[in-house]
Parts: C-alpha cells; structure tokens; sequence
C-alpha cells in the first residue's frame, strides 16, 4: 500500500530532513511540501491526502490551528506533530494528533511513528471493504443467483417487469427479471437517486450536474419534475468548491 503525505515546516533545513526521512519508507508517498501552513490548506481542499507531517510553532496559522480545522475534513488525515518544544503536553497532541517527533529525532523514531500510520491505514481500509461489502445481495439471473455490489453499480433502467443494471467494469448490462420499484427497496438509500420514471444512478458516479440534469461519464439524464425535490437534497451532499 501507499500511503500519501505532505510535510509542513516553516524551517527550509528541517523540511528538507522530514523529506529525506520520508523518502526513506517504502510504503509512504510524499505529495507536496510546504513552508506555510495557509499553503497546505489550499492544497488540501484541492487534495485528499492520508497523512501530514506538521511543524507546530510556525507563522500566520500554527499547527495547532491548522489540526483544528483539518478535525472539520470529511476525510480526515492523520496528523504527526513535529516541534521542537516540549513544553506542548501530551494532551494537547493527542486530542489533535496520532503522533508526534519531537526535533531532533533520529530514523527509528521516524520509522516508528511511520509503521504506527500504517497499521491505522490497514485498519481503515479493512473497515471501509466491510462498510462497502454488508450492501451486497443477490438476484436470480435466470437459472443462478448472482452477488451485486451495490458500489459497482452506475446506473439501473426500467424494461418493464426487467431491469437494466449498468457495471462500471462491464460492458454489458445484468439484465434480471426485477421490477425498478422492486430492486429499488435493495439499494443503499443514500448511494442511489431515482431520477425519472425509469432510471436510478448511482450518486458517487455524477460527474456533472445542472438545474434539472446530470452526467456520467459521456451519458447524460435528465431529472423529472416529480423526482426533483429529492435530487435537490441529494446535492446538497455533493462537496462543492467555492472557485470564486
């Protein structure tokens, strides 16, 4: 596995020391540095990343502050402190922090610190394949019964008493003898939109959306008046980026 992270140090030389430490772990893949805290939080909302390595005593916006609002993420990536003053208690790192470095520190300390991110990576991967698998169930497709994961799934559409079941990683759609009102009720709610009278999509696969329309991927549809109320509260859990 890799693991993405960014270092934030205000002092050229011990930026260049976490960088060289990071380098030295196989499993940790370094993104970007900063000499600024305001920096990295730009970045940050442009990019997810796994892990930030974090000078504390630093201009503009400490690592304290910055750990407060990156507690707000939605995504939220673990934070190692790296100072040089130990006079921070230890409380203080850990409500905000998985760990800290307390400067100078030597490779072991580093690698120590690393391995423990790692194992809470492993563990957040393993629980993110359960969360994604307990949605799974199975639809008789003629003579067998077939195991459908409900994330795979872009788009269902309506044949009748048959349903259309479009695959990411398919070609060609699973056509089983289901009715659209029927399968709706084995869809994740908050995975899945109905969005006219014979289509429903998959919410994490909208590429674009208007008023009253969506893309995925090169296909467009088109959002029925009796279904827009829903499709507006399903976009208000879109994250949208202020440009502006």
């Amino acid at each position: 596995m890799k693991i993405s992270c960014i270092a934030i140090d205000d002092e050229p030389l011990a930026l260049e020391m976490i960088r060289k430490q990071i380098e030295k772990v196989d499993y940790l893949d370094l993104k970007a540095v900063f000499n600024s805290a305001p920096e990295a939080l730009k970045y940050m909302s442009e990019h997810e990343v796994d892990c930030i390595f974090l000078d504390i005593e630093m201009p503009d916006l400490n690592g304290l502050d910055l750990a407060k609002i990156i507690q707000q993420f939605a995504q939220k990536p673990e934070i190692v402190f790296v100072t040089a003053f130990n006079q921070y208690s230890l409380k203080e790192f850990k409500t905000q922090a998985t760990d800290f470095l307390l400067k100078p520190f030597g490779f072991e300390e580093f690698k120590t610190v690393s391995d423990k991110i790692k194992e809470i990576q492993l563990l957040k991967e393993s629980i993110s394949d359960q969360e994604a698998n307990k949605d799974d169930f199975f639809l008789r497709v003629e003579a067998r019964q077939v195991k459908l994961n409900p994330s795979q799934i872009i788009l269902l559409e309506s044949m009748g008493d048959y349903v259309k079941i479009f695959f990411e990683d398919k070609k060609s759609p699973l056509i089983p003898l289901i009715t659209l009102k029927k399968i709706k009720t084995f869809l994740p709610e908050k995975m899945f939109l109905q969005i006219n009278r014979s289509q429903i999509i998959n919410l994490q696969k909208v590429d674009s959306y208007g008023k009253s329309n969506l893309t995925i991927g090169e296909n467009k549809f088109n959002v029925s008046d009796t279904f827009r109320e829903s499709f507006e509260k399903a976009k208000d859990g879109f994250k949208v980026m202020d440009g502006g």
